[in-house]
């Protein structure tokens, strides 16, 4: 999909070029050649979703049947852990396996984000950044959860991250026939680690306190200035109510 979006996007430029003139002959020829680019890049728009929807009934289904676990088999779990984990129908008393479970996560979102923005960089960021945060707001939403329930996502997020770093390998890409990420287009913003978000993000904030103080320091000048006005014309009518009375 990635390597056949510049020239997607070409062919989707040229209609909208046309405007209000588009025939049913236009669009059919548009359409012939659609179909014949997904065929010539072997791309099944569809088949990108066999995947999560084929996993998603799975990973559901193990998530719900071991927080339910506990109320079937109380005895057997509360001896059936190890280590620091021993009664596995409580949270993780230290909350490192919530923690490595997300720092987990967090290793596949950044083993990957070149695929994610391999299609259109300006919406993987947007999904690559999504991803960091909730790697980092699943710690606090999950340290409730069972010891049992991260046994199985520690094991799952670990298999997929070495999965990840193993399909990264040129020689193991080359075997399966796995096609590298196209290269990068002139112009577009190339993939930053998360040191660099996070560097820019302080960067950012650092700037921030001087352009608040400024813009407060505005608002008290324009406030001073108006007070000072409002002042002036309440002295000269006192002037003036006084030089009345004098006469008067």
């Amino acid at each position: 999909m990635a390597h056949m979006q510049p020239e997607l996007k070409l062919l989707k430029d040229e209609l909208e070029k046309m405007g209000d003139k588009i025939d049913q002959a236009t669009q059919i020829k548009h359409v012939t050649q659609t179909k014949a680019l997904f065929k010539k890049y072997g791309c099944n728009p569809m088949f990108a979703l066999v995947p999560p929807l084929a996993s998603a009934p799975i990973f559901m289904s193990m998530f719900f049947a071991l927080r339910n676990a506990p109320e079937v088999f109380p005895e057997l779990l509360r001896s059936g852990g190890m280590w620091w984990f021993v009664d596995l129908t409580q949270p993780d008393t230290y909350c490192i396996m919530p923690i490595f479970s997300a720092v987990l996560f967090l290793g596949i979102t950044e083993a990957g984000k070149e695929q994610m923005m391999a299609s259109d960089p300006n919406r993987g960021r947007v999904m690559v950044n999504a991803f960091r945060a909730l790697a980092i707001v699943m710690v606090p939403l999950t340290m409730s959860f069972e010891s049992s329930v991260f046994v199985y996502w520690t094991t799952n997020n670990t298999f997929s991250f070495v999965q990840t770093m193993v399909l990264k390998q040129p020689a193991v890409r080359k075997y399966f026939d796995i096609w590298d990420p196209p290269k990068q287009v002139p112009g577009q913003p190339a993939a930053e680690s998360l040191f660099d978000e996070f560097k820019k993000l302080i960067e950012t904030k650092k700037k921030e306190p001087k352009n608040v103080n400024a813009w407060a320091k505005d608002r008290v000048k324009a406030h001073n200035e108006i007070i000072e006005q409002q002042r002036l014309v309440k002295r000269k009518l006192m002037e003036k109510e006084t030089r009345i009375k004098a006469k008067g």
